[in-house]
């Protein structure tokens, strides 16, 4: 078997690594990017979003694969703001109880009603308006 970038929507999981590599794809481009050195970042300011949007954005990019709850943090810290473990737990939990996240097994991902939610409501907000 090749090691390909395996598309999981609008991120890519990247090889077969032991630590999984994200890179943003088309939908998120703008938004959420790779640096060089092959980490996430947003490129929009992060007062623009709420941490909520933030982690919901990443698991909209990691669509279909969840992300475990350590990486969720990580990533958060690494491409949005450092939040603390107990701050990013309360907004999945949050998440959770309004429907727009699955969590099973110390792992998670967007239900249906929470993709909608990033490509409907909060991705549309932060793309620049082309006239």
């Amino acid at each position: 078997m090749r090691s390909q970038p395996v598309s999981t929507g609008g991120v890519q999981a990247m090889g077969e690594q032991s630590s999984q590599v994200f890179a943003p794809g088309e939908e998120l481009a703008g938004i959420l990017e790779t640096t060089s050195e092959g980490k996430l970042h947003f490129t929009i300011p992060f007062d623009k979003i709420s941490a909520k949007e933030a982690i919901g954005i990443i698991l909209y990019g990691s669509n279909p694969a969840p992300i475990e709850d350590a990486k969720l943090i990580e990533l958060l810290a690494t491409s949005w703001k450092a939040v603390k473990d107990n701050v990013v737990r309360a907004r999945v939990s949050e998440l959770r109880k309004e429907g727009k996240l699955i969590a099973e097994q110390g792992k998670y991902s967007l239900s249906g009603a929470g993709l909608q939610w990033i490509g409907q409501e909060v991705l549309p907000k932060l793309r620049p308006v082309s006239q």
